[in-house]
């Protein structure tokens, strides 16, 4: 499902690690799309980079809720912020219980709709 406003694109992000849905968080980035990694800050370019900084993710986290703070829009271009909070097992089945403040920009599409430009997982 794409993103129709800015502000749908928390919700999306948190259901597709909902529904273990890597193609729908794949589907709301642009295809240079950057993911920054924490805790590094590494920053995967690209769907592929993307896709292979998400496959840990998507193995361990079975549950996922993004509350938007805040969006600034200007034009086709928007910043939003969200507190997130992630939950799962890693590979030893110790539980999972991240919480933290992001960042994403988005840019409408030439169809009106909105795909992730930049999204920093810590950067607010």
């Amino acid at each position: 499902m794409p993103a129709h406003r800015p502000e749908d694109i928390p919700g999306l992000i948190a259901a597709a690690f909902n529904n273990n849905d890597m193609q729908a968080m794949l589907d709301i980035y642009e295809p240079d799309g950057i993911l920054v990694t924490p805790p590094d800050g590494a920053q995967e370019v690209g769907l592929e980079a993307v896709t292979e900084a998400l496959k840990p993710m998507f193995a361990a986290i079975t549950a996922a809720e993004i509350t938007m703070t805040s969006v600034m829009r200007a034009g086709d271009i928007a910043m939003t912020h969200a507190d997130w909070h992630l939950m799962g097992k890693d590979e030893a089945g110790e539980l999972i219980d991240l919480r933290g403040k992001g960042t994403v920009v988005s840019r409408q599409q030439p169809d009106g709709t909105w795909r992730i430009l930049f999204d920093d997982p810590v950067g607010v």
